[in-house]
């Protein structure tokens, strides 16, 4: 059993949405996704480009204003949509009016949706203040890893001012304690003192990726968000950045929210692992029984796409493809996450999680 299990939850997401507006329509981005990160483990999230992962990142660290659901992080709440709130009191007003074909409302049911209308009004009160008053040295306590280094990287700044730059804005005025703490960050993530007057187009990617990690974990962060931080490099760099990570984990006490699309790195790396498609959770489990027992059909058809290092099994893997439309018949039944065995949690209907139990001998 991993030392996480009966720790704190660091990182709590409660039914995020985070909607784009496309014109005349809306892109639903990230739809009602539900997680916590406890303090010390390393939480994968994983899925196909334009799933919502790196949004889910952003989401969490306020670069997004979230459409609806809350985020707590340390116990208090960093983060809260309104949309929910908004939709049903609308809803409650509209059964209040009627229609020219319903029925009046009962004497009864018109005091249980005048409450519902002035207990969500209550609600987007509590939303707006906690939005408005959030702790923002407690934001500070998370730090984001950006996927392409150098594009995330001013040009303009040396080393040394990218570092510092978060140093500078919360206060410290200290040169020698700025110079004393960019330096020891920079040995620590394996570049030199000499590094910090150059300009990041004198670096590899691998080395801008390390200047990248040394910007965030000088801050002391609790929680480190890595988006994709291995993804713009060679095979032989990413092992060098995953140890990398894996030891400032160890000597920092970090927790980590690691989003990637490579499900065999992510299960090297990670306690858990939470699988997204178009914007939703579709399984959630321990790295282990994720890859030992998995259930939903999105979830083996990643898995099933994973090169073997065996060519005589690798010439007999079967690819399983997956199609949403084909998969599930949703259209009266509708689907929710639901814990099948402890710990492992499964996006389906009332249907299909029957039919994971029987498979399961559950």
């Amino acid at each position: 059993m991993s030392n996480y299990d009966n720790s704190e939850v660091l990182l709590r997401v409660e039914n995020l949405c985070q909607y784009f507006k496309m014109g005349k329509s809306e892109l639903k981005a990230v739809d009602n996704v539900s997680f916590d990160i406890r303090k010390g483990e390393v939480f994968g999230l994983v899925g196909e480009s334009g799933c919502g992962k790196t949004t889910t990142g952003r989401a969490i660290i306020k670069l997004y204003d979230i459409t609806s659901g809350s985020i707590y992080f340390k116990g208090q709440r960093i983060g809260a949509g309104i949309r929910s709130y908004k939709d049903a009191i609308k809803e409650a007003k509209a059964e209040l009016k009627g229609g020219k074909d319903s029925d009046p409302v009962s004497q009864e049911r018109a005091q249980e949706l005048e409450e519902i209308i002035a207990r969500n009004k209550e609600e987007i009160k509590k939303a707006k203040y906690d939005n408005k008053h959030v702790d923002k040295d407690l934001l500070t306590k998370i730090q984001m890893i950006f996927q392409d280094p150098i594009a995330s990287l001013n040009p303009r700044m040396t080393v040394k001012e990218i570092i510092a730059e978060g140093l500078v804005i919360n206060g410290e005025k200290d040169k020698k304690v700025i110079e004393d703490k960019v330096f020891g960050i920079l040995e620590q993530v394996g570049l030199v003192r000499e590094h910090a007057g150059r300009y990041p187009h004198e670096f590899s990617g691998g080395q801008r990726q390390r200047i990248g990690i040394a910007r965030s974990v000088v801050m002391h962060p609790d929680l480190l968000i890595a988006d994709e931080p291995i993804s713009a490099l060679d095979v032989s760099i990413q092992a060098q950045v995953i140890n990398l990570m894996t030891e400032l984990r160890d000597q920092l006490g970090l927790t980590i929210l690691f989003i990637a699309h490579d499900l065999s790195v992510v299960k090297y790396f990670s306690d858990r692992i939470g699988v997204m498609y178009y914007g939703n959770m579709v399984e959630l489990a321990a790295s282990d029984e994720l890859f030992a027992h998995p259930m939903h059909p999105y979830t083996r058809s990643l898995l099933s796409a994973i090169p073997l290092p065996d060519p005589r099994s690798e010439k007999k893997r079967t690819r399983i493809t997956y199609n949403a439309l084909a998969a599930h018949d949703y259209s009266v039944d509708k689907p929710t996450l639901r814990e099948i065995i402890p710990g492992h949690f499964v996006r389906c209907n009332d249907a299909e999680e029957k039919a994971y139990r029987e498979e399961f001998n559950l």
